[in-house]
């Protein structure tokens, strides 16, 4: 295979969908997104044609298929996921993940900077009472691994790390407002995703849950049969 030009890429990992089509050749990217805690999966497919009919392209066109793998909603995940599986196998075309935390990040070192002595802190709603986080270096580098952790955990780590900036979609949950870094930019998905094929060509779609999905036990009273 020649190295990948045209990238089709998508996430509904994160509260909202999104899709593009980046072309490496011109460095141009045809996109879509929608800011949505639920229904991603009537939106996704429909805004993933939308894009490659505004790009002028097939999908036989498309090179190399990137989305997000999590950290993000179990369902929106698994649908993200199942959608590039489904495509890959289809147009058989390579399919690689991508971490909601890292793009997020990424997203941040490709508009501003830090000083040497900041950390920065991306942090992803859970709708439960913890976060999942993943501190940076300012070089862009991982400082820590993808965690979930409550609110006085990430305190106490940031603490230790001294000056920390936090971005991402839970900041107004956690108290300190909005920053716009809510939702991942297709291009800046695009170009992971040609760096980690580059790098480890592609490999089988691995979830990162970071913890289990909600479940809860059934309420209504189960018959049994005497004698079982």
């Amino acid at each position: 295979m020649s190295d990948p030009c045209k990238v089709l890429v998508f996430d509904t990992a994160l509260f909202g969908c999104t899709a593009g089509l980046y072309d490496a050749g011109t460095q141009s990217c045809v996109s879509e997104q929608k800011s949505m805690t639920r229904g991603q999966a009537e939106v996704l497919v429909p805004m993933i044609q939308s894009v490659m009919d505004k790009a002028g392209h097939d999908f036989t066109d498309v090179d190399l298929i990137g989305v997000t793998t999590g950290p993000g909603a179990f369902t929106g995940l698994r649908l993200g996921m199942a959608t590039a599986q489904g495509f890959g196998i289809a147009l058989d075309t390579p399919v690689v993940g991508l971490c909601t935390l890292d793009i997020l990040a990424r997203q941040f070192f490709a508009q501003r900077s830090l000083t040497e002595a900041q950390v920065l802190c991306v942090l992803i709603e859970t709708k439960r009472q913890d976060y999942y986080c993943r501190f940076y270096n300012a070089d862009g580098s991982a400082a820590s691994a993808p965690q979930a952790l409550e609110k006085e955990a990430i305190e106490g780590q940031a603490e230790a790390f001294g000056d920390v900036l936090y971005i991402g979609d839970a900041l107004e949950r956690f108290g300190l407002g909005e920053d716009g870094f809510s939702l991942p930019d297709p291009a800046i998905m695009a170009k992971a995703a040609l760096e980690i094929f580059a790098a480890d060509g592609a490999a089988a779609l691995e979830p990162l849950y970071l913890r289990s999905a909600d479940v809860s036990k059934s309420k209504k009273q189960q018959r049994t049969i005497l004698g079982q």
